[in-house]
């Protein structure tokens, strides 16, 4: 048997439903004092932070924005990935056998959860039960596709698989969904419903008050490293507005995150005399479009003439301030395959797009400004859920670019419920947007796992012109070990998605953190960028 760390892993993509809990207190203390004639310090270290949802659905249930700020504190995982390789954490070690089906792990030893249950391989067993059957995970081989797993002794497990895979262990890096919690909390079968809060992390879900803030207090029982600050305060703050008032004001100290931070906020935030900013080093994920092969997108030169014609710098520069850099690929920086870019370049070209829509057939109506073909307007629908003010900005972009070569873009949009959907159904729609894929571990296998299950692009892959071709190389990579063979299949698969337009990768979407100099000096962004690590955080001196 050896060990076996590999870079990549798995997404999922699913719908959620929303829980809910309740509680009282009073007002937390807002920050550390000290007593002025003897110079020791006489309070508790307190950081206080932004959320835009309140935590009631801070549970593995529930994989949405909102929780990223505040995940890390409660939950923790078996693995986790940092700078380019997975590393242990509630698991001390891991093997892969030799044929690829079988996955063990050393648990961590003396480590219990908040509510005083015993971490050991029974409470493992019944955590990665209760992922195995639950829908969302559909994407996650590691996790749906063993057919046994055992307790070989106290604290260690083992998983075994009928065909071997390159990314078991990935799909257990997770920081939000494929982490540990309390089996006092599981109920198997019940997917909505949250029953607490307890994981093994170094804060303990304390004082919740609806509409103002959450409490978590230091875990004096952390089998880790103690952390630096006693308390965290998360405000829940959801106006974009109210959020960086509340930084000028000292009423918090940090916001994070692209989910709560937009590039106007954080050009805002950091012209404030006192408020620094920082970048992660690059995008974990990808804005995307989507097109469908079904309607007036159904000829290849028309999808062709669409990619020429958006100027993706204007993008960038425009809604981004240039902070989101241009992307070619559905596949984000540093991931190994990120050097496939498909075999045709889109760079922007209103000169190609015209000349392809001619070529096409496709004439334009001078009195309309809009290209038409037997007497048909060239006219496409682009959905958009409401939720994402950026994904509405670019939409109402792209549809001034495309009206320059005589595309019509009537913008949809939709709540996310209505959104999901719509996109899959063959159609009343031509182009959506999604994020390509969430995390650079995660990439580009959990984009092209999930196709043909949930995904826009699955109503148009039976008309790719090697559609049965790129099927297969969907079947097999999931039951792949072979590094040549994997390089070969995710070519023809990334090459097919970019050539033949089914995918259209805009920017590189960036994570960033705002904070007060007062109390903070710097912050060291982890691997998996999206989620707000206080272990991170240089406090002021």
């Amino acid at each position: 048997m050896k060990r076996t760390k590999r870079v990549l892993g798995l997404a999922l993509a699913a719908v959620m439903c929303m829980g809910l809990l309740a509680g009282c207190g009073g007002t937390p203390s807002n920050s550390d004092t000290a007593d002025e004639t003897s110079g020791t310090e006489t309070s508790e270290k307190v950081l206080n932070i932004a959320t835009i949802g309140e935590t009631t659905t801070l549970s593995p249930l529930y994989m949405i924005a909102d929780n990223r700020p505040t995940q890390k504190l409660l939950y923790e995982g078996l693995v986790k990935y940092v700078d380019g390789e997975i590393q242990p954490v509630l698991a001390e070690d891991w093997e892969l056998s030799e044929d690829g089906t079988q996955l063990t792990f050393y648990l961590r030893q003396g480590v219990t959860f908040h509510d005083g249950e015993p971490f050991n391989a029974e409470a493992a067993i019944a955590n990665i039960e209760s992922w195995h059957i639950n829908p969302s995970f559909a994407s996650l081989p590691g996790v749906v596709n063993y057919t046994n797993i055992e307790a070989v002794d106290e604290y260690t497990i083992r998983l075994t698989y009928d065909t071997p895979y390159f990314a078991y262990i990935n799909d257990f890096c997770w920081p939000d969904v494929c982490t540990m919690i309390s089996p006092k909390l599981i109920t198997q079968g019940d997917f909505q419903t949250v029953n607490g809060y307890a994981g093994t992390g170094p804060y303990v879900y304390d004082e919740y008050v609806a509409g103002q803030y959450t409490t978590f207090v230091r875990n004096e029982n952390y089998w880790g490293e103690q952390p630096y600050y006693d308390k965290i305060v998360a405000k829940y703050i959801p106006d974009n507005a109210s959020r960086v008032q509340a930084l000028q004001t000292g009423e918090i100290d940090l916001i994070y995150g692209s989910a709560e931070l937009s590039y106007e906020d954080y050009n805002q935030a950091t012209a404030i005399e006192g408020i620094e900013g920082k970048f992660a080093p690059s995008g974990s994920t990808i804005r995307n479009i989507i097109l469908n092969f079904n309607g007036n997108l159904a000829d290849l030169s028309v999808r062709q003439a669409l990619a020429y014609a958006i100027d993706k710098g204007a993008i960038s520069e425009g809604l981004t301030y240039g902070y989101e850099p241009v992307a070619d690929t559905i596949v984000p920086d540093g991931t190994p395959y990120s050097d496939i870019c498909g075999t045709i370049d889109y760079t922007y070209n209103v000169d190609r797009a015209n000349q392809l829509l001619d070529e096409a057939g496709w004439a334009m109506n001078e009195s309309t400004g809009i290209r038409e073909k037997d007497g048909t307007p060239l006219h496409i629908v682009f959905t958009c859920p409401t939720d994402d003010s950026t994904i509405g900005s670019i939409a109402t972009l792209i549809q001034s670019q495309l009206a320059e070569v005589g595309i019509e873009v009537e913008i949809k949009s939709m709540e996310k419920m209505e959104w999901y959907a719509s996109y899959m159904e063959p159609t009343g729609w031509d182009i959506t947007a999604m994020t390509a894929g969430f995390f650079n571990y995660a990439m580009p296998q959990c984009w092209f796992s999930a196709m043909m299950a949930q995904m826009p692009e699955d109503v148009s892959i039976p008309l790719l012109d090697n559609s049965d071709e790129f099927i297969s190389a969907l079947s097999e990579f999931k039951t792949c070990n072979d590094d040549t063979r994997l390089r070969e299949l995710f070519e023809l698969l990334i090459n097919t998605d970019l050539d033949q337009v089914l995918d259209v990768p805009l920017t590189h979407q960036m994570d960033m953190i705002v904070y007060n100099t007062d109390k903070i000096a710097d912050y060291n962004f982890a691997s998996d960028y999206a989620f707000l690590d206080v272990t991170q955080i240089t406090p002021a001196e």
